[in-house]
């Protein structure tokens, strides 16, 4: 039923409370599971570093550095967390495309044929949400299939 679960990851607690559902349904299915983190895009760095710097023309080998690091970042944390469930047996592969998160999540399932995508929400309403965005949402939205979306438990487990 489930041959492949796009589980969206951001390198938080509360994303990897997904973790123990996605868990059990690639036990139950032999799925495979996709984990995939956004990473921040070269116009996202260099719109991130220019403010701080005051105006200075941007160095690109700061903008290269950065995105060296966020890329370096995002490898080994989902290359951590597809370890932990390999070492349960699970058939597990990961991605960290640059772009906005949902628009990674979407693309990502559809290159995938995934069966299902999997993430957490905050569970955000009013103010919090305009202002936060819901990735969520965006993804429930447009998405080429079925969405499991676990509402974290706040507790010593996320913080937030």
């Amino acid at each position: 039923m489930y041959e492949r679960i796009v589980v969206a990851l951001d390198g938080s607690a509360v994303a990897e409370q997904i973790l123990p559902h996605v868990q059990a349904l690639a036990e139950k299915f032999g799925s495979t599971l996709i984990l995939v983190r956004a990473i921040l895009p070269v116009e996202k760095v260099a719109a991130l570093i220019e403010p701080s710097i005051g105006g200075v023309p941007l160095d690109p080998e700061l903008i290269e550095e950065t995105i060296e690091s966020e890329e370096h970042e995002a490898t080994t944390y989902l290359e951590h967390v597809a370890n932990d469930l390999r070492l349960r047996g699970l058939t597990v592969n990961t991605e960290h495309p640059p772009g906005a998160a949902v628009d990674v999540i979407l693309d990502c399932a559809r290159q995938s044929q995934a069966d299902l995508i999997a993430l957490t929400t905050h569970g955000r309403s009013g103010l919090q949400r305009i202002v936060y965005g819901s990735v969520a949402d965006g993804v429930v939205r447009r998405a080429p299939c079925p969405v499991l979306i676990v509402r974290v438990r706040w507790g010593t487990d996320a913080t937030g």
